[in-house]
């Protein structure tokens, strides 16, 4: 197996907290906390899965800001592309989860306005430090939300592809938020779709944004697109490539406690198996396996992740076995015991 190159990812990371015993916000009185962010979560994972990572974000220079910083490092992550700002704070939100009649749902509340990674800019993107990791990655991973989060943040994604190297992949996540496009320009987010090279969304939100979710149809408006990952829920996910080819992977079962963060980790798991050089069976089997873990921990990213040789058995397990595995906290069915 080739080795994998370089992966960027380019976003917000922000501090959650979240009320202990999953209570009520009025209700609550005990805190945990935890870092979070689609983009930073696509990177740590990924790193953690073994691939060369770089995350390109602004922090405060706070307690949060190093808080965060430290997480990274721990995960593998190069922050070398990570401005300080001493002027604006590190975001922060709270998520509150609840259980009824065993069905998990949970809010989110933010504080990220004014923050320091909303004064992301085309300026964070040429730094010096920046410039050499978009121009030499693999791939470039980054979300709807970034391109939602300031006007300088749009203009940064709008022009991204000017800023990428000639081989460089670039990776959107649709992650289409209604509520951070309040005045409903969501030209942005068009822009950054229209360069992308590989698109994941989910059904349900590729309808809100598009007005659907035919995947020829979406080929036929960004001609650059040659992949599209589409994730129906608890159901299955799909890979559909300019031309017309097809796979698709029914999800694993699993015992969701919190269901935060799963799209990231699916995305992290599927990028992990295009650096491999894995079929898109594999790559879709991966994903899957990312987001069930992260389905089954209260955090925002999977509490393990497969290493080499459980790849490979996810990869390899037959129609059968998938089908019957089931995930829950804990208990990963790929694992076998020495």
């Amino acid at each position: 197996m080739r080795s994998a190159g370089l992966q960027v990812t380019i976003g917000e990371a922000m501090v959650v907290l979240y009320p202990e015993d999953q209570r009520a916000l009025a209700e609550a009185d005990r805190f945990g906390s935890d870092v979070g962010g689609a983009e930073f979560n696509v990177a740590t994972s990924l790193a953690r899965l073994g691939l060369p990572t770089s995350w390109v974000s602004r922090l405060g220079t706070d307690g949060f800001g190093a808080r965060i910083r430290r997480v990274a490092g721990e995960s593998g992550v190069d922050t070398s592309a990570v401005e300080l700002d001493p002027s604006r704070p590190t975001g922060l939100y709270v998520k509150e989860t609840t259980r009824t009649a065993g069905d998990v749902s949970t809010r989110m509340h933010y504080h990220r306005s004014g923050s320091a990674a909303s004064a992301l800019s085309s300026a964070t993107l040429a730094s010096p430090a920046a410039a050499a990791l978009l121009t030499s990655a693999e791939l470039v991973h980054t979300s709807g939300i970034t391109a939602a989060l300031s006007p300088t943040a749009a203009e940064a994604v709008t022009g991204l592809r000017a800023v990428l190297g000639p081989d460089t992949r670039l990776s959107v996540d649709l992650n289409y938020r209604p509520q951070l496009w309040g005045d409903g320009d969501t030209s942005a987010l068009t822009a950054l779709v229209a360069q992308a090279d590989l698109l994941f969304l989910g059904r349900d939100e590729a309808e809100a944004c598009f007005g659907h979710g035919d995947a020829r149809r979406l080929f036929d408006a960004h001609p650059l697109l040659d992949t599209i990952v589409v994730k129906e829920d608890a159901h299955r996910a799909s890979v559909h490539r300019r031309g017309g080819v097809e796979v698709h992977v029914r999800c694993l079962s699993v015992d969701v406690v919190e269901p935060i963060g799963a799209g990231d980790a699916f995305a992290a798991g599927f990028l992990c198996g295009l650096a491999e050089r894995r079929d898109d069976a594999a790559c879709l089997r991966l994903g899957h396996a990312l987001a069930a873990l992260a389905l089954t921990s209260a955090g925002d990213r999977p509490l393990s992740v497969p290493d080499e040789m459980d790849r490979e058995r996810i990869a390899g397990a037959s129609d059968e076995d998938w089908a019957s595995w089931a995930v829950s906290p804990g208990a990963s069915p790929w694992r076998r015991s020495s």
